[in-house]
């Protein structure tokens, strides 16, 4: 437990809080959270290891809905493909999940 959180504790500035003696579970006495909260993220890379050699070699997808609001000829989805060598998008109106394949074979 951290030394604020303790001070708190003794000058009755907080109340209902219980105080367990948990300083033999963690290093120096922090708690979990504060340990984590401390902890780095890996770095994003600016380029992607992935190789897309030629066009339509790999195609990444996505399908959002559904919607409240009904778009073009009914469709509460889309669905998404994007070329990874081109990056060409693809964007295509459905009414259902179940049109993603004849979608993507079209």
């Amino acid at each position: 437990m951290t030394h604020s959180v303790k001070k708190l504790l003794e000058s009755s500035m907080v109340t209902g809080m219980e105080l367990i003696d948990d300083s033999t579970n963690h290093a120096d006495g922090e708690c979990i959270a504060c340990i984590k909260e401390k902890t780095t993220w890996n770095v994003i890379p600016k380029k992607s290891d992935v190789k897309n050699p030629r066009r339509l070699h790999r195609i990444y997808s996505n399908v959002c809905g559904p919607f409240d609001i009904e778009g073009y000829f009914w469709s509460q989805y889309f669905v998404m493909f994007i070329d990874g060598f081109s990056h060409y998008v693809r964007v295509k109106p459905i009414r259902s999940k179940d049109e993603v394949s004849k979608v993507l074979k079209e």
